[in-house]
């Protein structure tokens, strides 16, 4: 009996123009009336799902960058928090520094960037490109020595992004030959940066071991590499019809795509409701 559903947000529970289909909702709202958790699982920070969990009319945690935090948005309660290494931040950043590569370094409440093109007016890209204005934002700030961030707030993820994806798969490879960090796509045009050892998986796994509740007894859904972690340990695994071919090829089932409510489809046939 499965007991924990942990799902993606963009492209798997939400669809194209960034809101949760009816089906969606419907489905869940079903199975936490019987008692089954969830658990949102999110590459954003976690205060941008809050609409998300307003939408659905419960409290419920939020596994925010990747990993790298779980916190209860409600309460404000922070339950994990797994900071990038200050040595592997200076690492990153130099590499950035020689090769002459943008990118964007996340805090708990703060999103910074050392692109001279970006400002606050397009917080929006600098995350990602969302369709949906969010009741809820960081605070955004462009700063020119990325290095100067290291003694500051700890820092959750680092993110590179390039509509070139032969360059993203490049800096990637790169990127990874760095000790402390994990390196993973959340989307074709997306390098996220996170601590070693941190990811979504992991953060299930462990608010899981919480809760009593073993691998065998959760489902998770995603479409991105970024959920490949989730997908993996988790006793019952769906991919998005809309996916990434690594994650379908150990998926348990292929669902619908995200425009077709494909989690709310899969959600009634896994628990035949």
């Amino acid at each position: 009996m499965y007991k924990l559903v942990a799902v993606d947000c963009d492209n798997t529970l939400l669809d194209s123009t960034a809101n949760i289909p009816n089906e969606n909702k419907n489905a869940i709202r079903i199975l936490k009336n019987k008692g089954i958790k969830f658990i949102l699982a999110t590459g954003r920070n976690d205060i941008l799902v809050k609409d998300y969990l307003d939408e659905l009319g419960f409290d419920a945690p939020v596994i925010g960058c990747n990993g790298a935090s779980v916190r209860e948005l409600a309460s404000k309660k922070l339950l994990k928090l797994n900071p990038i290494e200050k040595s592997a931040l200076k690492e990153v950043f130099d590499f950035c520094a020689e090769n002459e590569i943008k990118i964007r370094a996340f805090s708990l409440t703060h999103g910074y960037s050392n692109d001279s093109l970006e400002s606050k007016s397009n917080l929006a890209h600098i995350i990602k490109t969302y369709t949906r204005k969010l009741s809820q934002e960081l605070i955004y700030e462009k700063i020119s020595d990325m290095h100067s961030l290291i003694d500051g707030d700890p820092l959750l993820k680092l993110v590179v992004v390039n509509e070139s994806p032969s360059f993203i798969e490049k800096i990637q490879a790169q990127l990874k030959r760095i000790s402390g960090i994990n390196v993973v796509r959340s989307n074709k045009n997306c390098i996220d940066i996170i601590k070693k050892g941190v990811s979504k998986g992991y953060a299930v796994m462990e608010y899981a071991k919480e809760l009593d509740i073993k691998p065998e007894q959760i489902v998770a859904f995603g479409d991105s590499e970024n959920d490949y972690s989730m997908l993996k340990t988790a006793g019952f695994s769906v991919a998005m019809e809309n996916g990434e071919d690594i994650l379908k090829d150990i998926a348990d089932m292929v669902t619908l795509s995200n425009n077709e409510a494909g989690v709310g489809y899969a959600l009634r046939k896994i628990f035949n409701i």
